[in-house]
């Protein structure tokens, strides 16, 4: 027994992991590193920064919610570039170890605070708000939270209304959805065209996906707005330009070092005015700010200077690193302790208490659950173990939400 849980927790040396098995290596046009970039860690810390401090109340974000714009041209430019130079080295792509990695990044975490969750509802509401939470849980834990709070109407932006606490898992749905389609498009263009480089096969894919995703947001918006805000379909080409970027990115290496540094903090500045001057029709044409900001960190960052170099301080990477269980985290609490009858947020300094303080508690999660699952060699070696857990997880989540639901 002792051996086995040895071998589940072990974890592997950061480089391993960093570059590991799990995300292969591969040589690229431009010469770039694009296996681990410190930057990117950083660009993390923003979004995240931007979201929390929305949901504070920080008066000078009211576009705060950006943040979730640059999560998601992240997630398409990762994604992307391990799908790519996976197929690079190995000359194919495993959907299940794919699977498997997104298993162990993400529902460990996720699966833990959806039940830390229902269970702080539980002693915290009334009844009928808590029927309504536990609802809320169910779809979240199937990572179908978008399509929920679209089809009950729910408007992201009015803070009158209680909202739900599992209403920041509406991204958390996009992504994972955008994770079930996009490898297999990618694997069945390397398959069709398979006498063309992956890179280029995909650039246009991911190309065509994203000019008609942002035409259908455009549209959307004026239709139904609060629809649009959580729809997948109006979401895409923000994944899909982050796709975009990782097909092209290694040749940014071959850009002047005043270009990609001039990129680079250009990006910054575009997400910095979005988060501080953006309306709130979203997404449609008001997204594009954050979203070509986002893109022009990551192409400006892979010149190695400018920008990069304050997002890859240390400290900024730090928060980084745990962005994904703070984000998590810190949404809950402010609702479910503004009391069992909702009338008005918390006032905004005790949200930015909570903020800090789950902070904290994210960095904790990070290294005693996040870290070691997602490290654990014997997970990494066996990935229809990983892909059980996942779904045991997510199981064990849902079933708690429907048994609370019941008067359990």
């Amino acid at each position: 027994m002792t051996v086995a849980v040895d071998a589940l927790t072990r974890v592997a040396p950061d480089d391993d992991v960093s570059r590991g098995s799990a995300d292969p290596p591969a040589n690229t046009p431009g010469g770039v590193d694009l296996e681990f970039r410190g930057d990117i860690e950083g660009l993390r810390a923003v979004a995240v920064l931007l979201v929390v401090l929305y949901h504070s109340g920080v008066s000078w974000l009211p576009g705060g919610f950006v943040g979730v714009d640059v999560f998601f041209v992240i997630s398409g430019f990762l994604i992307t570039g391990l799908l790519i130079r996976e197929h690079e080295k190995r000359g194919r792509i495993s959907i299940p170890g794919f699977y498997a990695r997104r298993a162990r990044r993400i529902l460990p975490a996720g699966m833990l605070v959806v039940i830390a969750a229902i269970l702080l509802a539980h002693y915290k509401q009334n009844f009928l708000a808590y029927a309504n939470t536990a609802t809320d849980a169910k779809f979240s834990a199937l990572f179908a939270a978008n399509f929920h709070f679209a089809g009950v109407g729910t408007n992201y932006f009015d803070q009158g209304l209680p909202p739900s606490p599992f209403l920041h898992f509406w991204s958390l749905a996009v992504e994972e959805q955008f994770y079930v389609v996009w490898p297999t498009i990618v694997l069945v263009v390397g398959l069709v065209f398979r006498r063309w480089p992956l890179r280029f096969t995909v650039l246009a894919a991911a190309a065509a996906a994203t000019i008609g995703s942002f035409i259908w947001s455009v549209h959307a918006v004026t239709v139904d707005a609060t629809s649009a805000f959580f729809s997948p379909y109006t979401r895409a080409w923000e994944l899909g330009i982050g796709a975009v970027a990782a097909t092209v990115v290694g040749y940014a290496g071959r850009l002047p070092k005043w270009l990609g540094a001039a990129l680079g903090w250009a990006g910054l500045i575009a997400i910095a005015l979005s988060a501080h001057y953006v309306g709130d029709n979203f997404p449609g044409r008001n997204a594009l700010l954050p979203v070509l900001g986002a893109v022009a960190v990551i192409i400006g960052g892979a010149s190695g200077i400018g920008a990069g170099h304050l997002l890859a301080f240390h400290p900024v990477r730090a928060i980084g690193r745990v962005s994904y269980g703070w984000y998590l985290l810190h949404y809950p609490p402010m609702i479910l302790w503004a009391g069992v009858l909702w009338t008005n947020p918390l006032p905004v300094h005790q949200r930015l208490l909570i903020s800090a303080i789950t902070l904290g508690v994210a960095f904790v999660m990070y290294y005693l659950v996040e870290r070691p699952i997602r490290r654990s060699r014997y997970l990494a070696s066996r990935p229809w173990v990983s892909i059980a857990m996942g779904l045991s997880l997510v199981s064990s989540a849902f079933v708690l939400a429907v048994l609370y639901h019941k008067g359990f």
